[in-house]
């Protein structure tokens, strides 16, 4: 599946709608073949949890449809990012080969689980003496309910199944090469920041709030009060971050927001700016320089499956 196919796919099952994004990759040229949202007639989710499969059934199957997915495109998505369970581990310096296996033995014994319920994997910075490992963790339950969605839209599971607060970054790849950057990601309750240096995935952590309290008519002062709230606690969560990474005395170049419920970003950027984590702040669609009528979302995790050798890959290994 994939092997002999210059397409790609990326299908984003969000908390609002579903986005989907077809392109040919010719090398140096990517094109987009097609593009499709399809917003959810009634609200899927309670919180972050799925309490309407059907609903995201049928919309999926409208974006398949409408993409024309083929068996042979290789399918990108996002696991919902309250799935994923992230730690970091520092161990000794071992061959590249073992360290998923002595990441997974260290998360086993922390969380008294099964090895064979969990999906792990891992990124790694060398330290002086010991490994920095950033561990993604998730119960392979929730990738075969993640996969049923698909089944059950009658189209292929999915090659690619990647974090969700990272689908948005892979359009970001140049601009995250240099320098101290905070990207942060507001999902419908919790809010994830993740840190970045000259390209390396540092770490990831949350706070509660998120955009759920978005989504019906609200006056511009309420939505301006939820994002100080929101970047107050971001602002807090930084330093925490920095510190955690021994990089409290470095420079931040840049913080770069996105929400699922894209309305607001503006404005959320403008209140964020005010809190001063970094030199500068951004949204997401300052840095991404494309047509808004294209699901960045889609068109990232798209372009994820182009790239094919990023770190994050929450599928079990074929051994």
């Amino acid at each position: 599946m994939g092997l002999f196919t210059n397409y790609y796919v990326g299908l984003d099952i969000g908390r609002y709608r579903i986005d989907g994004v077809k392109i040919k990759n010719g090398g140096k040229k990517t094109e987009i073949i097609s593009k499709v949202s399809i917003p959810y007639k009634k609200n899927p989710f309670d919180g972050e949890t799925l309490e309407d499969e059907s609903e995201i059934v049928t919309a999926l199957s409208g974006v398949g449809n409408a993409l024309k997915v083929d068996i042979e495109d290789v399918i990108s998505s996002a696991l919902f990012p309250d799935r994923i369970l992230f730690r970091q581990i520092e161990i000794p310096k071992m061959p590249k080969r073992q360290v998923l296996n002595a990441a997974k033995f260290q998360i086993v014994k922390e969380l008294s689980i099964s090895p064979a319920e969990i999906t792990v994997e891992v990124d790694t910075n060398v330290n002086d003496s010991n490994l920095t490992v950033s561990a993604f963790v998730v119960r392979n339950e929730d990738i075969t309910k993640f996969n049923s969605l698909f089944f059950k839209s009658g189209l292929p599971f999915p090659n690619i199944l990647d974090a969700g607060y990272f689908k948005y970054n892979y359009l970001l790849e140049e601009y995250l090469s240099e320098g101290l950057i905070f990207v942060v990601f507001e999902d419908i309750s919790s809010t994830y920041m993740e840190l970045f240096k000259d390209g390396n995935f540092v770490g990831v952590d949350s706070v509660l709030g998120g955009s759920e309290s978005m989504v019906d008519d609200i006056e511009i002062d309420e939505v301006k009060s939820h994002y100080r709230e929101l970047s107050d606690s971001l602002q807090k969560l930084s330093r925490m971050m920095l510190s955690r990474a021994s990089m409290s005395n470095e420079k931040v170049k840049s913080v770069i927001c996105i929400s699922e419920f894209e309305k607001y970003v503006d404005t959320w950027r403008d209140v964020l700016m005010e809190y001063q984590i970094a030199d500068g702040t951004f949204s997401y669609f300052d840095v991404v320089n494309l047509n808004f009528d294209v699901p960045l979302n889609a068109y990232s995790l798209a372009m994820r499956g182009v790239m094919g050798n990023s770190t994050v890959k929450l599928l079990p290994k074929k051994r």
